[in-house]
This record gives structure tokens, C-alpha cells and sequence, in this order.
């Protein structure tokens, strides 16, 4: 169920509860109940519900800008109307290529900004050391600062400055360090560009991963990971960039503590574009856009997971933002042949594109057929010819 959907029917209070089957009834007895009743005393929301006497039902719920619907049988017992949904039979595709269009300096200046933020991606996937070290960077001062809750009198002032110079020259050693290891990790990881997925860990792979991962969090706090030979020189590069950030909490939490100004740092540099395999570092120039919406609501649609799938066998994965655009770069010796779409709670539908025809799929997407059942079951209560669902606002009358 969608985020969306969810918050609407918890707001309405119409999520199924623990609902019992009511006992069978006669047409007659139904044909009391029967009509069409709308929501009152709701301000937020509209809804309406049509109860058919042969006892089918029609149900619809509009919420800001959402509008749901549903239908089934319902039924009586006691002084209660039950309503349960029936999942409605796909009537065609959720989703329809509706035009392509050629590449124009919109879609580039989109890809550009795309592009960038996806190659600095894959340089932190290649080389986690690089996260490492940029992560600390941006979140590094601020914690190190918090550290220092309250005022530090003058003694541990002037302990704060005495210790400076010999902190800043261990920071100085730590980035030489790590300029060093980052170095000879990117040199292992340009002789093997093209890695293969790991496999499946074991549980004692999988121990030890999270023992690198805590190793990383210590460093981010301040602690000292434990002593331990690296396994490569990937390894040993995150160890490095761990040490080099303990120690520079350790520059600015003195800094702080002096109540002196942090002077400007040398940062580490390597050459972290050489991370990127040659596949990936070619990838440049042009690319493929597909942008989806809903024609009918006048909406572009986010959050679609989008699979750009190419004739070489690899699938870039990436989801539509709020302009409902989703964007690939071009592969060099490879074409697009599909796209594979993921609405939420439902299955994932293939789309072939041909590119020789353009390459800006608008692609239409089908609200209604996307959209989940909203609810599996509601149980109503009968108050002096009105329905009332619990923890709800208003009251089902009759019209």
C-alpha cells in the first residue's frame, strides 16, 4: 500500500480492523439499507458510498489531491454492514509508452546535474574509503564542537592549548597516511575495474562486515578502532581515513575547547575519478530520459522505480523525481532496449523502447490501474438510518 494511501485511510480510520463475516440475510432485509449515503461532518475529506440491493457495493474517498475507490459485496448482520472489497480485473497496462521525443538541451542540462551526482555514487561505492572521508568531513565538526557541552574554565583552557600543536602535527601525519593508502587502494582498484558482485556472505563474512562498519561509526565518534592487520589495500585505506578523522574530531574539539578559531586544514586529495571502471568513466555525451505522468490528472508521477535495461545486459536502476523525469547516461557500444517500471504494491511492467526514434519517453501511467485496493474489509454500524465507521468523523447518511 502507498505511503499516500496509507496516511489518507489512517487519518479516515478505515484500515480493516478485526472484522467478523456477518450472517447471510435475506434480499429483503437488504433492501432496507440500500441507497446511495455520503460522508458528513468530515471537513477534510469527501466520500460516498452506494449499497446496491442485490448487494453489490460502490465506494469513492477524495483526500486533498488523492481520490480512491473501491467496490464488492457487502452484507448485514445485527446492526452491522459489512463491506468487502473485490480486487478489480486489470483492464490494461498500468503503463503506456504515449510519445518519444528527440534529445534536446533540457534533457541535457538535466542528465549534466544526473550524471554528476551518479559518478560521485559509484566513486564512493568503488572506493568506500572516499564515503568515509567525506562523511566525516560534513558531519565531523559539528560533532566534534557538541562534544564541548559546557564552558571550560581556564585550566583546561590552557590544557586545550598545549595540546594543540602536537595534535595538528598527528593530523598532519594521519593525512600524509591516508594520501598514501587512498593512493595505492585506487592504483588495486584500477588493475580490477570490473568486479564482479560479491558473493552471499557467511555468518563469519557477515561478522566481520559489521565489525568494519562499527570501526567506521567509532572513528566517527571520536573512539579508537581495534588493532587489526588489513585484508587489502581497500582495507587499509578506510583505516586510514578512519585514523585520519579521529584525529581531526580530536584538532577541532581542542580548537573548540581553547576557544580558539580552527585555522584552515590541508585536505587529503587522491585521484578518486580513477575509482570509476572504464565503462563508467566513458559514459558521458548524451543519455535517455523518461518522464512520467498521469494525462488524465494532469500529474507527474514520483517515486517510480525505473530499470534502464541495455543490450549488453546491464540495467542502471534509478527512480523519478518530483518532475516525474528519470534519467540514464548512454553506454558506449550498447543500446536501450526496455525499461522496467515499478509503481508501488504492484507488479513490474517491461516497456521496449527504440531509440533510433528519440531518446524522451513520456510514458503514461494509468492512476486507477496503479493504485492497490484500498481496503479489504470496513465494518459500518447503523445509528437511526445512518452508518458510521469507528474513529471516524462523520456519519454515512442516506440521500
Amino acid at each position: 500500500m502507498s505511503n499516500a494511501l496509507r496516511f489518507s485511510l489512517l487519518v479516515l480510520g478505515l484500515l480493516a480492523g478485526a472484522a467478523q463475516a456477518a450472517d447471510p440475510i435475506e434480499d429483503r432485509q437488504r433492501a432496507a439499507l440500500a441507497g446511495r449515503y455520503v460522508l458528513e461532518g468530515a471537513a477534510d475529506a469527501a466520500s460516498e458510498l452506494l449499497l446496491e440491493p442485490d448487494g453489490r457495493f460502490e465506494w469513492s474517498l477524495s483526500y486533498g489531491l488523492m481520490v480512491e475507490s473501491a467496490s464488492g459485496r457487502w452484507n448485514v448482520g445485527g446492526d452491522r454492514v459489512v463491506l468487502t472489497t473485490q480486487a478489480p480485473v486489470p483492464s490494461k497496462p498500468a503503463f503506456s509508452l504515449d510519445q518519444t521525443l528527440p534529445w534536446n538541451p533540457d534533457a541535457q542540462k538535466r542528465l549534466g546535474e544526473f550524471a554528476e551526482e551518479r559518478r560521485e555514487a559509484l566513486i564512493e561505492e568503488a572506493c568506500g574509503f572516499v564515503k568515509t572521508y567525506r562523511l566525516g568531513l560534513e558531519l565531523g565538526e559539528l560533532a566534534a564542537i557538541a562534544d564541548v557541552s559546557a564552558a571550560t574554565d581556564a585550566a583546561r583552557r590552557g590544557e586545550a592549548e598545549a595540546a594543540l600543536a602536537p595534535a595538528l602535527a598527528a593530523l598532519e601525519q594521519a593525512r600524509r597516511a591516508l594520501e598514501t593508502a587512498g593512493g595505492a587502494a585506487i592504483e588495486a582498484r584500477a588493475a580490477q575495474p570490473e568486479r564482479r558482485p560479491p558473493p552471499l556472505l557467511s555468518a563469519a563474512e557477515a561478522a566481520a562486515a559489521a565489525a568494519t562498519a562499527a570501526a567506521t561509526e567509532a572513528a566517527l565518534q571520536g573512539q579508537t578502532p581495534a588493532d587489526a592487520v588489513p585484508v587489502d589495500e581497500m582495507e587499509a585505506a578506510e583505516r586510514a581515513a578512519q585514523t585520519y578523522l579521529q584525529r581531526l574530531h580530536e584538532v577541532w574539539r581542542l580548537h573548540a575547547m581553547a576557544d580558539r578559531r580552527t585555522p584552515e586544514l590541508r585536505p587529503a586529495t587522491f585521484d578518486s575519478g580513477r575509482c570509476l571502471p572504464p565503462s563508467e568513466a566513458d559514459a558521458q555525451g548524451e543519455g535517455y530520459a523518461v518522464v512520467i505522468g498521469d494525462p488524465q490528472r494532469g500529474q507527474r508521477a514520483e517515486g517510480i522505480g525505473v530499470g534502464f535495461v541495455y543490450s549488453d545486459g546491464r540495467t542502471e536502476r534509478t527512480e523519478t523525481g518530483p518532475s516525474g523525469w528519470a534519467l540514464a547516461v548512454r553506454r558506449p557500444g550498447a543500446r536501450l532496449q526496455q525499461v522496467i517500471l515499478q509503481a508501488p504494491d504492484i507488479p513490474a511492467q517491461a516497456l521496449a523502447l527504440d531509440e533510433s526514434r528519440g531518446r524522451i519517453f513520456a510514458i503514461g501511467l494509468d492512476s486507477a490501474a496503479a493504485m492497490p485496493v484500498p481496503f479489504d474489509q470496513i465494518i459500518l454500524s447503523q445509528d437511526d438510518g445512518a452508518l458510521i465507521a469507528p474513529r471516524v468523523p462523520g456519519r454515512y447518511v442516506r440521500h
